[in-house]
Protein backbone atom coordinates (compact mmCIF):
# COMPACT_ATOMS: atom_id res chain seq x y z
CA UNK A 1 0.00 0.00 0.00
CA UNK A 2 1.30 3.49 -0.76
CA UNK A 3 2.30 5.41 2.00
CA UNK A 4 1.16 8.77 0.01
CA UNK A 5 -1.05 11.38 1.97
CA UNK A 6 -4.62 10.48 2.46
CA UNK A 7 -4.61 7.60 -0.27
CA UNK A 8 -5.18 3.84 1.46
CA UNK A 9 -6.43 2.29 -1.22
CA UNK A 10 -3.97 2.34 -4.65
CA UNK A 11 -1.31 4.67 -5.58
CA UNK A 12 -1.29 8.74 -6.39
CA UNK A 13 -0.32 11.20 -3.46
CA UNK A 14 -1.04 15.12 -3.50
CA UNK A 15 1.66 17.26 -4.40
CA UNK A 16 1.43 19.28 -0.85
CA UNK A 17 -0.34 19.55 1.90
CA UNK A 18 -2.77 22.57 0.66
CA UNK A 19 -3.24 20.65 -2.35
CA UNK A 20 -4.99 18.26 0.17
CA UNK A 21 -6.87 20.32 1.86
CA UNK A 22 -7.91 22.29 -1.19
CA UNK A 23 -9.38 18.10 -1.87
CA UNK A 24 -10.94 17.63 1.47
CA UNK A 25 -13.00 20.98 1.19
CA UNK A 26 -14.93 19.60 -2.16
CA UNK A 27 -15.10 15.81 -0.48
CA UNK A 28 -18.60 14.44 -1.29
CA UNK A 29 -19.36 12.34 2.06
CA UNK A 30 -22.78 11.59 0.34
CA UNK A 31 -20.25 8.74 -1.37
CA UNK A 32 -17.74 8.44 0.93
CA UNK A 33 -18.30 4.57 2.70
CA UNK A 34 -17.15 4.19 5.72
CA UNK A 35 -13.73 2.24 6.61
CA UNK A 36 -13.04 0.44 9.75
CA UNK A 37 -8.91 0.05 11.03
CA UNK A 38 -7.24 -1.46 13.56
CA UNK A 39 -5.06 0.79 15.65
CA UNK A 40 -1.77 -0.36 16.84
CA UNK A 41 -3.00 -0.38 20.39
CA UNK A 42 -5.53 -2.66 19.14
CA UNK A 43 -8.67 0.03 19.30
CA UNK A 44 -11.28 0.60 16.52
CA UNK A 45 -11.53 3.60 14.51
CA UNK A 46 -12.75 4.55 11.28
CA UNK A 47 -12.41 6.57 7.77
CA UNK A 48 -14.37 7.91 5.21
CA UNK A 49 -13.31 6.71 2.13
CA UNK A 50 -14.48 7.99 -1.43
CA UNK A 51 -14.32 6.11 -4.28
CA UNK A 52 -10.70 6.58 -5.01
CA UNK A 53 -9.48 5.48 -1.87
CA UNK A 54 -8.85 8.65 -0.50
CA UNK A 55 -9.45 9.91 2.75
CA UNK A 56 -11.64 12.41 4.66
CA UNK A 57 -8.93 13.59 7.31
CA UNK A 58 -10.05 14.14 11.10
CA UNK A 59 -7.15 16.32 12.28
CA UNK A 60 -8.75 17.26 15.33
CA UNK A 61 -8.24 13.64 16.56
CA UNK A 62 -4.07 13.10 16.79
CA UNK A 63 -4.01 9.74 17.37
CA UNK A 64 -6.82 9.30 14.23
CA UNK A 65 -4.41 12.06 12.42
CA UNK A 66 -0.88 10.00 13.31
CA UNK A 67 -2.25 6.52 12.47
CA UNK A 68 -3.73 7.72 8.97
CA UNK A 69 -0.38 9.28 8.05
CA UNK A 70 2.06 6.45 9.85
CA UNK A 71 0.39 3.33 10.14
CA UNK A 72 -1.11 2.98 6.92
CA UNK A 73 0.56 -0.38 5.93
CA UNK A 74 -0.17 -1.80 9.48
CA UNK A 75 -3.62 -1.09 9.12
CA UNK A 76 -6.24 -4.19 8.98
CA UNK A 77 -9.25 -2.83 6.99
CA UNK A 78 -12.62 -4.27 6.32
CA UNK A 79 -15.47 -2.30 4.75
CA UNK A 80 -18.54 -1.90 7.06
CA UNK A 81 -21.97 -3.47 5.42
CA UNK A 82 -23.89 -0.74 6.25
CA UNK A 83 -24.73 -0.02 2.68
CA UNK A 84 -27.04 -2.82 2.90
CA UNK A 85 -30.36 -2.60 2.66
CA UNK A 86 -33.13 -4.48 4.93
CA UNK A 87 -33.71 -7.63 2.59
CA UNK A 88 -29.86 -7.53 1.67
CA UNK A 89 -28.62 -8.04 5.25
CA UNK A 90 -31.41 -10.66 5.84
CA UNK A 91 -30.58 -12.20 2.83
CA UNK A 92 -26.77 -12.60 3.55
CA UNK A 93 -27.48 -13.75 7.52
CA UNK A 94 -29.89 -16.27 6.64
CA UNK A 95 -27.81 -17.85 4.46
CA UNK A 96 -24.94 -18.21 6.92
CA UNK A 97 -22.74 -15.06 6.74
CA UNK A 98 -21.80 -12.61 9.35
CA UNK A 99 -22.08 -9.19 8.44
CA UNK A 100 -20.33 -6.10 9.68
CA UNK A 101 -22.19 -3.27 10.57
CA UNK A 102 -21.82 -0.07 12.27
CA UNK A 103 -25.23 0.70 14.09
CA UNK A 104 -24.92 3.91 15.80
CA UNK A 105 -25.76 4.72 19.62
CA UNK A 106 -28.67 7.12 19.94
CA UNK A 107 -28.67 9.18 23.13
CA UNK A 108 -32.30 10.27 22.45
CA UNK A 109 -33.78 6.76 22.39
CA UNK A 110 -36.71 6.26 24.96
CA UNK A 111 -35.96 3.88 27.08
CA UNK A 112 -39.57 4.07 28.60
CA UNK A 113 -41.86 1.15 28.48
CA UNK A 114 -44.70 3.04 25.81
CA UNK A 115 -48.55 3.53 27.26
CA UNK A 116 -49.54 0.59 25.32
CA UNK A 117 -47.50 -1.59 27.36
CA UNK A 118 -48.94 -4.64 28.81
CA UNK A 119 -46.41 -6.31 31.23
CA UNK A 120 -48.49 -9.72 32.41
CA UNK A 121 -48.30 -10.75 28.49
CA UNK A 122 -44.80 -10.55 28.54
CA UNK A 123 -44.51 -12.31 31.54
CA UNK A 124 -46.60 -14.95 30.84
CA UNK A 125 -44.24 -16.01 27.49
CA UNK A 126 -40.95 -15.47 29.22
CA UNK A 127 -42.43 -17.52 32.11
CA UNK A 128 -43.54 -20.16 29.87
CA UNK A 129 -40.88 -20.88 27.73
CA UNK A 130 -38.06 -19.83 30.41
CA UNK A 131 -36.93 -23.97 30.04
CA UNK A 132 -36.84 -23.42 26.04
CA UNK A 133 -35.48 -20.01 26.21
CA UNK A 134 -32.57 -21.47 28.59
CA UNK A 135 -31.78 -24.67 26.32
CA UNK A 136 -31.18 -23.03 22.89
CA UNK A 137 -29.09 -19.33 24.33
CA UNK A 138 -27.01 -22.44 25.91
CA UNK A 139 -26.76 -24.58 22.46
CA UNK A 140 -26.20 -21.39 20.36
CA UNK A 141 -23.92 -19.80 23.35
CA UNK A 142 -26.43 -16.69 23.76
CA UNK A 143 -27.51 -14.46 26.64
CA UNK A 144 -30.25 -16.30 27.63
CA UNK A 145 -31.41 -12.76 29.80
CA UNK A 146 -31.10 -11.08 26.47
CA UNK A 147 -33.31 -12.92 24.60
CA UNK A 148 -36.20 -13.31 27.79
CA UNK A 149 -35.92 -9.45 27.57
CA UNK A 150 -36.76 -9.36 23.78
CA UNK A 151 -39.14 -11.85 24.04
CA UNK A 152 -40.57 -10.03 26.94
CA UNK A 153 -40.67 -6.70 24.93
CA UNK A 154 -42.47 -8.63 21.77
CA UNK A 155 -45.70 -9.93 24.29
CA UNK A 156 -45.63 -6.73 26.30
CA UNK A 157 -45.72 -4.34 23.35
CA UNK A 158 -46.15 -5.69 20.30
CA UNK A 159 -49.30 -7.75 21.24
CA UNK A 160 -51.43 -5.29 18.95
CA UNK A 161 -54.34 -5.79 21.38
CA UNK A 162 -54.56 -9.55 21.10
CA UNK A 163 -54.48 -9.74 17.36
CA UNK A 164 -51.36 -11.14 17.03
CA UNK A 165 -52.63 -14.34 19.46
CA UNK A 166 -55.59 -14.63 17.29
CA UNK A 167 -53.38 -14.31 14.57
CA UNK A 168 -51.73 -17.13 15.31
CA UNK A 169 -54.33 -19.21 16.48
CA UNK A 170 -55.64 -18.63 12.95
CA UNK A 171 -52.34 -18.82 11.15
CA UNK A 172 -52.91 -16.03 9.34
CA UNK A 173 -50.23 -13.68 11.34
CA UNK A 174 -47.04 -11.84 9.46
CA UNK A 175 -45.19 -12.63 12.71
CA UNK A 176 -45.32 -15.33 15.29
CA UNK A 177 -45.09 -15.33 18.75
CA UNK A 178 -43.72 -16.10 21.56
CA UNK A 179 -40.07 -14.25 19.81
CA UNK A 180 -42.60 -12.60 17.30
CA UNK A 181 -40.16 -13.36 14.34
CA UNK A 182 -41.64 -13.52 11.00
CA UNK A 183 -41.33 -16.98 9.41
CA UNK A 184 -41.58 -15.85 5.48
CA UNK A 185 -38.33 -13.58 6.36
CA UNK A 186 -36.63 -15.80 8.84
CA UNK A 187 -38.13 -19.17 8.10
CA UNK A 188 -35.13 -20.29 6.35
CA UNK A 189 -32.43 -20.19 8.19
CA UNK A 190 -28.53 -21.50 7.76
CA UNK A 191 -30.39 -24.42 5.03
CA UNK A 192 -32.94 -25.56 7.55
CA UNK A 193 -36.90 -24.50 7.49
CA UNK A 194 -38.22 -23.64 10.63
CA UNK A 195 -42.31 -23.61 11.47
CA UNK A 196 -42.20 -20.08 13.42
CA UNK A 197 -46.09 -21.51 14.31
CA UNK A 198 -44.61 -24.11 16.62
CA UNK A 199 -43.44 -22.50 19.79
CA UNK A 200 -40.03 -24.35 19.76
CA UNK A 201 -39.18 -23.73 16.52
CA UNK A 202 -39.65 -20.23 16.68
CA UNK A 203 -37.34 -20.02 19.48
CA UNK A 204 -34.42 -21.91 18.74
CA UNK A 205 -34.73 -19.61 15.46
CA UNK A 206 -35.16 -16.09 17.28
CA UNK A 207 -32.01 -17.13 19.00
CA UNK A 208 -30.20 -18.24 16.28
CA UNK A 209 -30.96 -14.74 14.51
CA UNK A 210 -30.26 -13.08 17.69
CA UNK A 211 -26.93 -14.84 17.55
CA UNK A 212 -26.04 -13.86 14.46
CA UNK A 213 -27.06 -10.18 14.81
CA UNK A 214 -24.90 -10.11 17.79
CA UNK A 215 -21.80 -11.56 15.40
CA UNK A 216 -22.75 -8.99 12.43
CA UNK A 217 -22.74 -5.89 14.81
CA UNK A 218 -19.31 -3.73 15.53
CA UNK A 219 -19.03 -3.58 19.03
CA UNK A 220 -22.88 -5.31 19.90
CA UNK A 221 -24.32 -3.67 22.65
CA UNK A 222 -28.12 -4.46 24.06
CA UNK A 223 -29.75 -1.83 22.43
CA UNK A 224 -28.31 -2.47 19.32
CA UNK A 225 -29.02 -6.03 18.89
CA UNK A 226 -32.64 -5.47 19.78
CA UNK A 227 -32.61 -2.66 17.62
CA UNK A 228 -31.71 -4.85 14.65
CA UNK A 229 -34.00 -7.73 16.06
CA UNK A 230 -36.94 -4.90 15.58
CA UNK A 231 -35.78 -3.22 12.31
CA UNK A 232 -32.82 -5.19 10.38
CA UNK A 233 -32.13 -1.82 8.10
CA UNK A 234 -31.47 0.23 11.21
CA UNK A 235 -28.52 2.41 11.37
CA UNK A 236 -29.07 3.49 14.64
CA UNK A 237 -30.26 2.42 18.29
CA UNK A 238 -34.30 3.27 18.04
CA UNK A 239 -36.89 2.87 21.13
CA UNK A 240 -37.40 -0.51 20.90
CA UNK A 241 -33.63 -1.47 21.16
CA UNK A 242 -33.60 0.93 24.23
CA UNK A 243 -36.21 0.07 25.78
CA UNK A 244 -34.74 -3.64 25.57
CA UNK A 245 -31.75 -2.56 27.74
CA UNK A 246 -34.12 -1.28 30.63
CA UNK A 247 -36.06 -4.35 30.37
CA UNK A 248 -32.65 -6.22 30.14
CA UNK A 249 -31.28 -4.26 33.36
CA UNK A 250 -35.02 -4.72 35.22
CA UNK A 251 -35.78 -8.15 34.31
CA UNK A 252 -39.65 -7.72 35.17
CA UNK A 253 -40.37 -11.20 34.09
CA UNK A 254 -39.33 -11.87 37.81
CA UNK A 255 -41.82 -9.98 39.87
CA UNK A 256 -44.32 -11.60 41.81
CA UNK A 257 -47.43 -11.13 40.26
Amino acid sequence: MSKSIGKIFGTGAYATKEDYERYLQNFDKNTAKIVPFTRPDGSISYHLVDKNGFVLNNAGNTDYTRNLWQEQNQQSLRPYDNYMDKDERVEQMSNGNNLFLDIENNPNANHDMPMYTIPPIGAHYVNKYSDVIEKYASQYNVDPDLVKAIMYNEGATGHWGGANYVGDVLGTSGSQMPMNIQGQTWGNFDGQHYDTYNPEQNIELGVQVIKRLQNSIHNPTIEKIATLYNRTGAMQVNDYGARTRTIYNQKPWLKKR
